[in-house]
């Protein structure tokens, strides 16, 4: 079956009381999140394999398959390992936090919950994951454009008979130049805020993964600077 992919940020909720799904759906909702709901895990599993997410809202306390195995299941798995988990739980224990963060959820929020406070760490997730894959797309881009233009440097032909074609190459660097400096202020201001988001996460697998992101882009963007 065709992977649907909607324009706006998608959540899944799981949850096996109802009450809960119409509560937080309703929450979700009026922030014009798109959502979907699942009772348990097996239902969660099916509806990842037919659709992707933004996020997961992940109940813990569930029959047959609770949270944490969901969670080690979907992080099994590679089409799926990187979409955001946010446990929901009743439980307040340190060490059933400590197990969520284990089977690789970025997030904890505790039952009763705060209408504010899941928002707060739902929209901060979500600008992780997007500035996140902004990033990675923009890293793998500056790549593939700083080796082109170190290699026409390299090329570049050399006499009176080709004064034309250099005239026409420093037009060209002068152009490059202004978009790359379009590109470094861009890249500085995005390093800055996913730096912020960083401090905000609790999952430490995330925070080294996009810190490995955040030092390639920085190290990108010296090559710019010096080109």
């Amino acid at each position: 079956m065709d992977t649907v992919r909607p324009t706006g940020p998608v959540i899944l909720i799981v949850d096996d009381n109802p009450q809960n799904l119409q509560v937080l759906g309703n929450l979700l909702q009026e922030e014009k999140y798109e959502i979907e709901f699942a009772v348990n895990g097996e239902a969660t599993l099916e509806w990842l394999k037919n659709k992707q997410f933004d996020l997961i809202l992940l109940d813990i306390n569930m029959p047959r398959m609770n949270g944490f195995e969901v969670c080690k299941r979907i992080r099994a798995d590679k089409g799926m390992s990187e979409v955001p988990i946010i446990f929901l739980s009743a439980e307040s224990e340190r060490e059933s936090i400590l197990k969520g963060f284990e089977v690789g959820a970025q997030d904890f929020v505790i039952k009763p919950f705060d209408s504010r406070e899941l928002l707060a760490r739902v929209k901060t997730q979500l600008d992780l994951k997007s500035k996140t894959e902004k990033l990675e797309k923009i890293n793998e881009w500056l790549g593939e454009k700083i080796d082109n233009w170190l290699k026409m440097s390299v090329n570049r032909p050399r006499g009176a008979e080709t004064s034309d074609l250099n005239a026409k190459l420093i037009e060209f660097d002068k152009n490059q130049n202004r978009v790359l400096k379009a590109i470094c202020l861009e890249l500085s201001t995005s390093i800055k805020e996913i730096e912020k988001l960083i401090g905000m996460s609790y999952d430490s697998k995330s925070k080294n993964q996009i810190k490995k992101i955040v030092k390639q882009l920085a190290v990108s963007v010296v090559k710019l600077e010096k080109l």
